[in-house]
């Protein structure tokens, strides 16, 4: 499922705006979410009705965990074995579907012994759904949560907006959602205008930055100069941000149509001064998932090594990712930096440096590291980083001024712009000013002039462009 399909855009979101209306007017919470979980089946079934079953076996499956773990809460030594089974089960799952190919395409480039298997049907999304199974299980097992009735967890492994690229909602945060959603003029309109801005940030920025770099290769089979990498790499650091986070709005956005509050899961990453901040305010629902299920569990900042804590955190990160050795390292780099910021972070000369200096070397980090997150093996990224910093070799096509065009530098120039947004929630003063400038009454009707403009731009971009996956749809 994509937001970005036109018959999502143009026959679902409609169904979905009309059916958050009507849901207005009932009275039972339970009605409410029973016929969300509906229209959420609904949905999984027009995209992928060849998984529906592999869904409910899923589904059922989690349920019964979470009952068998919450039957035996007067028991502690009984209770943490059934934790231990439910979490490891689907740790299992988890592996065996996105992780058993690749492991097998492993083996056999030895030629040993070739072992050859039939590809099981599995859920789009399965890194999310089974990271929500295991919440369900550890918030029942540490007693934050019930289990709630079979159709209560069927819509929190389900729930369409955040079924395949989250964010990540904790069980205990949504079965709170669920007991007392919250209808409202202003949360229809803020969905909304959330919704409008996500395809914005995915189909004016991020596709647009996207086609170029596909746009690059398809120019240059012979190779590219020097300035060109440079061009890709910088389109593709604005590209990720824009394509989750533009998926982020949209979920939180149809989310807020049903009256759930989905938290945050990007804050204006790219104005951090450090990776440690970059983690608090990049895909936070994943930093805080692991925070809770993982570092806390390890012994976080309390008890054992902080520092081994910090290092397989975020090695499972990188394997959360995928099998890829690229991102296992991409996980593995971000780790050691932070390792690092915590060993340093009390130094008085690390106090002194000026938070410029920190922001310059913080982007340029995660710069680099987003070339291992995009190149499909360890080789590419190596070419690529040399091609960075070195003078080009062979034959080029074309060199950066053909490719740096006024269009796509501008496109640069406005994601750079938007991405440092953020910056205003430093100036407290500042931003109480234009908040008060803009809530005067005539400015709100220049506000939704605004955001129709931007609509009526997102469904030109959206009519006129190919079909383009969001990044963090393979996850």
């Amino acid at each position: 499922m994509s937001f970005t399909e036109l018959t999502f855009v143009f026959v679902l979101l409609p169904l979905t705006v009309i059916s958050a209306l009507a849901l207005k007017w009932l009275k039972s919470e339970k009605l409410k979410n029973i016929l969300i979980l509906i229209l959420s089946l609904g949905i999984f079934i027009y995209y992928s009705p060849e998984s529906l079953l592999v869904l409910i076996l899923f589904i059922l499956f989690v349920y019964l965990l979470g009952q068998l773990v919450y039957t035996a809460r007067t028991d502690a030594r009984n209770k943490k074995k059934w934790m231990i089974v439910a979490v490891s089960s689907l740790v299992f799952v988890l592996a065996f579907s996105k992780y058993f190919p690749a492991i097998l395409a492993w083996w056999n480039g030895f030629k040993i012994w070739k072992i050859t298997y039939t590809e099981l049907i599995s859920i789009a999304g399965i890194s999310f759904i089974t990271f929500s199974g295991i919440s369900y299980i550890v918030d029942i097992y540490r007693g934050n949560a019930t289990p709630g009735s079979l159709p209560d967890a069927a819509l929190y492994l389900s729930f369409f907006p955040k079924f395949v690229s989250g964010p990540i909602v904790l069980w205990k945060d949504f079965q709170e959602e669920m007991k007392h959603t919250r209808y409202s003029v202003e949360k229809l309109s803020s969905g909304l205008s959330r919704i409008i801005i996500g395809f914005a940030k995915k189909l004016l920025i991020a596709d647009t930055l996207g086609a170029h770099i596909a746009f690059i290769h398809s120019m240059a089979p012979n190779g590219i100069d020097r300035g060109t990498n440079w061009l890709i790499a910088i389109a593709y650091f604005f590209e990720i941000y824009y394509d989750f986070s533009g998926y982020s709005d949209i979920a939180i956005g149809l989310s807020d149509l049903f009256g759930f509050n989905l938290k945050e899961n990007f804050n204006f990453p790219y104005i951090s001064t450090s990776i440690t901040e970059f983690w608090r305010r990049w895909h936070i629902s994943l930093g805080t998932w692991f925070r809770e299920y993982v570092y806390i569990p390890l012994g976080g900042n309390r008890t054992g090594n902080v520092y081994v804590n910090l290092f397989i955190v975020f090695l499972l990160t990188g394997i959360w990712h995928g099998a890829n050795y690229t991102f296992i390292l991409w996980g593995l780099a971000h780790g050691i930096i932070i390792i690092l910021e915590r060993a340093v972070k009390d130094k008085t000369w690390y106090k002194k440096i000026p938070s410029v200096i920190k922001w310059f070397f913080t982007m340029f980090f995660v710069f680099l590291a987003w070339i291992l997150f995009m190149s499909p093996d360890i080789e590419s990224a190596g070419s690529i980083y040399q091609a960075l910093f070195t003078h080009t070799k062979g034959s080029v096509d074309f060199t950066w001024r053909y490719f740096g065009s006024r269009k796509i530098l501008t496109v640069i120039l406005i994601a750079g712009l938007g991405a440092l947004l953020g910056l205003l929630d430093k100036r407290e003063s500042l931003k109480k000013k234009i908040q008060e400038f803009f809530s005067k009454p005539y400015l709100v009707w220049i506000k939704y002039a605004l955001l129709l403009a931007l609509l009526i731009l997102d469904i030109l971009f959206l009519v006129n462009s190919s079909y383009s996956p969001f990044i963090y749809m393979q996850f």
